[in-house]
């Protein structure tokens, strides 16, 4: 069997590739990541409720109290009535509607008052203070 020149550098990279290691190794997939390098501002990336997610990009954040707000959706009072248990299909439906709810709520208000993102938990390291937009959001919802 003749094998082409073409394919000769191929097979010599294949084995290369396939023992390269992966970044980030299993233990850190999926987890939850705080974006905080040459910034001021310290978050979790599950933190972000909308707009911008990069701690670099941040310049004018807000916050809010996130699950006063989701208890005060119509989705999650009506699984409290109903009794429906939230990893149950219907209450995963439910729960995932009222934080839809929230985050369109949050996004408006965020573009009202001109914020950059809204979190559910944000520091800054040189002690710079962030907007409570709670009570704005539960009106829009």
């Amino acid at each position: 069997m003749r094998i082409a020149t073409w394919t000769l550098p191929a097979l010599l990279v294949l084995p290369l590739m396939a023992a390269a290691p992966v970044s980030g190794g299993e233990a850190s997939a999926g987890a939850p990541t705080s974006s905080t390098l040459g910034t001021d501002w310290i978050v979790s990336s599950g933190d972000n409720v909308c707009g911008v997610s990069d701690a670099r990009q941040i310049s004018n954040p807000a916050k809010v109290s996130y699950d006063s707000l989701l208890s005060d959706t119509a989705e999650l009072k009506e699984m409290k009535k109903k009794g429906i248990d939230k990893d149950s299909p219907e209450g995963q439906i439910l729960h995932n509607k009222g934080v839809d709810r929230v985050r369109k709520a949050a996004k408006s208000v965020m573009t009202d008052k001109s914020h950059c993102s809204v979190w559910k938990k944000i520091t800054s390291r040189s002690g710079q203070s962030v907007p409570d937009i709670t009570e704005a959001v539960r009106a829009q919802l």
